[in-house]
């Protein structure tokens, strides 16, 4: 049966566990020499013991279920807005960028904001083409598992100013607050080909947090790798496919 049905069989098998419990406890109290029976105490506990094993597995369900559904809306989302940035630099004949904010010191945001960035061919200048969305609550890109093209680096100094080493300088993303922030981005010329970087590129979703940039914090983990995960790959010319088997996703 399909996954999504089995919440609905355990409240079932609940209900048909109360009717019968229903049927005969009024027979229990007129147990006489007519030969009526009802429960003994232990047909009552063990019914009992059933109906909250079998509650317990529905919510247990419920639960795994809702995660689920998180990773899908999250691959959904980074999916759309690959496909958002190839087709802003196709339709305006530029180049475009999907980027993913890097905040090591802000954990509820790193790695999980993105944004469609596109290149003005007069200025030079790269723009926000629209608002930052960030992933669904409990998700975040995994820089172990995707391939990502890092936009920045600190500078030494004791300015809190930032370098950059990419070819037109501007690696940065405004947040709200005026607060500039490093990110990571995939770059798309204006006939849609993957010119940054130009090799196949994965973009894991996985369950948990990126940590503070040091050490990332999947949750579950199994076998010591992430036990929830998903994503995409895409290739040098811009189609997309979805990673569907876990070696795919978390390779050995």
């Amino acid at each position: 049966c399909e996954t999504g049905s089995m919440p609905k069989i355990v409240v079932q098998s609940c209900i048909i566990c109360m009717r019968y419990f229903s049927k005969h406890s009024g027979t229990a109290s007129h147990c006489s020499s007519s030969g009526s029976k009802g429960f003994t105490l232990v047909e009552l506990i063990v019914v009992i013991t059933i109906m909250v094993a079998m509650m317990a597995l529905a919510a247990s369900m419920l639960r795994g279920g809702g995660r689920g559904q998180g990773l899908q809306s999250a691959v959904e989302m980074v999916d759309g807005m690959v496909q958002e940035a190839r087709l802003d630099a196709m339709g305006k004949g530029t180049w475009s960028r999907l980027i993913i904010v890097s905040t090591p010191e802000d954990e509820a945001r790193n790695m999980r904001t993105l944004g469609v960035m596109s290149k003005n061919t007069r200025t030079g200048k790269w723009h926000l083409v629209n608002r930052l969305q960030t992933l669904p609550a409990g998700f975040y890109i995994s820089p172990t598992y995707s391939t990502l093209l890092e936009g920045s680096k600190k500078t030494k100094g004791k300015s809190a100013a930032r370098s950059f080493a990419s070819r037109d300088g501007q690696d940065t993303v405004n947040l709200p607050g005026n607060r500039m922030t490093d990110i990571y981005f995939i770059e798309f010329d204006e006939e849609g080909r993957m010119s940054q970087p130009n090799a196949p590129t994965r973009l894991v979703v996985v369950s948990g947090s990126a940590g503070n940039g040091k050490e990332e914090k999947p949750t579950p983990v199994v076998d010591g790798k992430p036990g929830l995960a998903g994503g995409i790959v895409i290739y040098p010319k811009g189609n997309i496919s979805r990673l569907r088997t876990t070696e795919q996703v978390i390779p050995n």
